[in-house]
């Protein structure tokens, strides 16, 4: 599948659920270290309980 790489990598300000899902896929390849919008999409799904990150114990829902 060819896609375009993204043409910003800047902070939003504000975001949805939806739109955070959406960016993660579109963002796949950035650094989360970088990347301000994977950052923050990122962190809106830990919060909202949406993404559970490698390094949180967790047992499967």
């Amino acid at each position: 599948m060819d896609t375009v790489p993204p043409l910003s990598h800047s902070a939003l300000p504000a975001l949805t659920v939806d739109r955070a899902h959406r960016i993660m896929q579109e963002h796949i390849d950035c650094p989360i270290t970088v990347c301000r919008l994977k950052y923050q999409a990122k962190t809106m799904l830990v919060d909202h309980d949406r993404l559970i990150p490698a390094d949180r114990p967790h047992f499967g829902v």
